[in-house]
């Protein structure tokens, strides 16, 4: 009888030893497991969230042409009135010397050209004509030459937001306008020409008979 009982004992105890063991090795294992699946979650939401508020934070808006021309002043006696025709002595896109112009609006203002590094990783654009008022903000104190600049405009890409300097400063009237370009292209609201960059047919040296009615219709 003493030994049925000892036997007994001795199995209940085994038991019970094997069950603590059991309860340790869960306890010390499962919240590990979980953690780990918890921090891979973390770290991948976090990811997504950096991302995102990278892009909120680097993204700007372009001003409009409206927002720019509400800050200018409309010039009151301009070379070229609005609704006259200019001939263009200038080539800041492809065809466009030579054509013939109808002026859309004119304001006096303060022209500038600025060298910058494009946000979209195209090379450096040296010179680029032409700025006004309200479309550069200084890095410092004035919008001077060799001042810092960042640009607040979209002209072309990778031009919002770039960081540039002034190369030029001008007082000068300056104009938006249509024109047909060489290539047969039409473009409408050119900005800007300045005030030289425009010439009467009278004061041209170039040939624009044939150009003359479809650029003013």
């Amino acid at each position: 009888m003493d030994s049925k009982l000892l036997l007994v004992a001795m199995t209940l105890l085994s038991v019970l030893l094997l069950s603590a063991c059991g309860w340790g090795d869960s306890d010390g294992e499962v919240p590990t497991e979980a953690g780990a699946d918890i921090t891979n979650n973390l770290e991948g939401t976090d990811k997504q969230v950096s991302e995102e508020e990278t892009e909120a934070t680097t993204e700007q808006t372009a001003l409009s042409v409206s927002d720019i021309i509400e800050g200018l002043k409309e010039a009151e006696n301009p070379k070229f009135p609005v609704g006259s025709t200019a001939v263009v002595n200038a080539s800041h896109t492809d065809g466009m010397e030579g054509a013939m112009a109808t002026i859309k609006a004119a304001y006096d203002t303060t022209v500038y050209s600025v060298s910058y590094t494009p946000t979209n990783g195209d090379p450096f654009e040296e010179n680029h004509k032409w700025f006004v008022e309200g479309e550069i903000s200084p890095v410092a104190d004035e919008l001077v030459q060799d001042a810092d600049v960042i640009i607040n405009v979209n002209h072309i890409d990778g031009m919002l937001g770039a960081a540039g300097a002034i190369d030029t400063v001008e007082e000068t009237t300056v104009y938006i306008v249509d024109y047909t370009n060489s290539l047969g292209e039409k473009v409408t609201d050119h900005l800007w020409l300045k005030e030289s960059e425009l010439q009467t047919e009278d004061e041209s040296e170039y040939d624009t008979d044939s150009d003359e009615g479809s650029d003013t219709q």
